[in-house]
């Protein structure tokens, strides 16, 4: 699709400088732009954004989940990303209001042979804590216990953790929150309903080094949405940096400007959710997630239940890999996902199946299709899992690819480490690592 944009879209002039141009107003997006604006106060940040509002893709399609960070490798950015995130997100959502509940976790194991997954997990936090990465509690359980607890667990769990430091939020409030940050500031912008179509990168208009404003930047050339669904108006700004966040896009923009043998191919896994109103989950307190049945691959958690901000129950996600048709240059089609997103009646009876495993006192009659999302993966089906990609491929250029799960939760936390590079490698003396797929790399090594 890279190739494609080039071909349609020719390069334009610049009409306009800004400092920091953020591609998408996921939570990630906008965390970043907010961060860079206040880190930065007298740059400008622009945050571009083609649907008409913020977060209508990953970011309001998820669990909703705050992570307390102990799934991942000890020395992934997940892991370390997730425990700062965690703690940075309940310290704002405490000082600004945003909804959010401390609900904790219980991580169920429903045979003998799955204590060992979680003697796994409980292993790998205390190695966490000595590490100094961060502290992630854990508590064992019986299944006695588990049942004091949550007395509508089934006698077929044996066993839990108890994860005390796991909670809930209210996405929306946060991505309203981060908006109005950057709407209410002075040198920052939210520009909606606006396609990033290309970027080029534009020679130095100045002989000095890199840090003085005169170096070379990024044009970055949009189209906007005429209001009634067509192409409006296409212009073009010089961007000192272009962080780009674009989500399930991000490698059409990425691809622009890397050499064929470095071009990123995502994966995209569909996840749906069902909502429940019934018997069997009257005295639920708790989210309760089964231990995951593919753990080497670690393409989901299981079909686990959630809570949301009114105490409604829902289930899900399962895991739905996705084959995007392509071009003739092998590259997938943007936004084929949109006519995927419906849940389908087979996925839930499959969901039923696993949820009574560990709640069998539920009636199917309760269950019904709710929502669905797309993750955005590195790896393929059946591959080990691939950490978060956090990179500076080219001078100026920073840019995100397969922020999934647990990315709410570490959105703070990746804007703070984006702050860290564009300070140290744009505004600083940095041309760019040249790494492609991630600063952890693939990792062999999950829970």
């Amino acid at each position: 699709m890279s190739r494609l944009l080039r071909k349609r879209y020719p390069r334009l002039d610049p009409e306009g400088t800004v400092d920091h141009v953020v591609l998408g107003a996921g939570v990630v997006g906008l965390a970043i732009a907010e961060r860079l604006l206040k880190a930065f106060p007298t740059r400008t940040t622009f945050c571009v954004e083609r649907h008409g509002q913020v977060g209508q893709e990953t970011s309001s399609r998820n669990s909703e989940v705050i992570h307390s960070g102990l799934y991942y490798p000890p020395d992934s950015l997940k892991t370390a990303l997730c425990i700062r995130g965690r703690d940075l997100l309940y310290s704002r959502c405490k000082d600004h209001g945003i909804g959010f509940k401390n609900t904790g976790k219980l991580v169920l194991a429903t045979s003998k042979d799955q204590i060992g997954y979680l003697r796994g997990l409980h292993d790998k936090v205390k190695r966490l804590r000595e590490a100094g990465v961060g502290d992630v509690p854990l508590e064992w359980l019986d299944g006695d216990a588990v049942r004091r607890l949550e007395p509508n667990v089934g006698e077929r769990v044996v066993g839990a953790l108890l994860s005390p430091k796991t909670g809930i939020v209210s996405s929306h409030e946060l991505m309203e929150h981060l908006e109005k940050e950057i709407t209410d500031s002075e040198t920052g912008e939210l520009v909606l309903g606006t396609r990033v179509v290309r970027i080029d990168r534009a020679e130095p208009t100045g002989g000095g080094k890199r840090g003085d404003g005169s170096e070379d930047g990024w044009i970055v050339q949009t189209v906007t949405d005429d209001g009634s669904g067509g192409e409006g108006a296409r212009t073009a700004v010089l961007a000192k940096s272009v962080i780009n966040s674009a989500g399930l896009n991000a490698h059409h923009i990425l691809n622009q400007v890397l050499p064929e043998s470095e071009r990123l191919q995502l994966h995209f896994a569909k996840g749906s959710y069902f909502s429940y109103r019934g018997p069997g989950v009257d005295q639920v307190r708790h989210l309760l997630y089964p231990c995951p049945e593919e753990n080497a691959a670690l393409s989901g958690l299981g079909t686990h239940l959630t809570l949301n901000m009114d105490g409604e129950v829902r289930f899900g996600p399962d895991v739905e890999w996705l084959s995007p048709p392509l071009t003739d240059e092998g590259e997938d089609l943007p936004d084929f996902w949109e006519s995927k997103l419906a849940v389908t009646e087979d996925r839930m009876e499959q969901a039923i199946n696993e949820v009574k495993k560990f709640l069998p006192g539920v009636d199917a009659q309760g269950f019904a299709p709710d929502y669905s999302g797309i993750r955005p993966k590195l790896s393929k089906k059946g591959e080990t899992a691939v950490d978060f990609s956090i990179t500076h491929p080219r001078p100026g250029l920073l840019s995100l690819q397969g922020i999934e799960s647990p990315g709410l939760t570490s959105s703070l936390a990746i804007a703070e480490r984006v702050e860290q590079r564009v300070r140290n490698e744009v505004w600083g003396l940095g041309r760019g690592t040249g790494r492609v797929l991630s600063e952890g790399g693939r990792l062999d090594e999950w829970a």
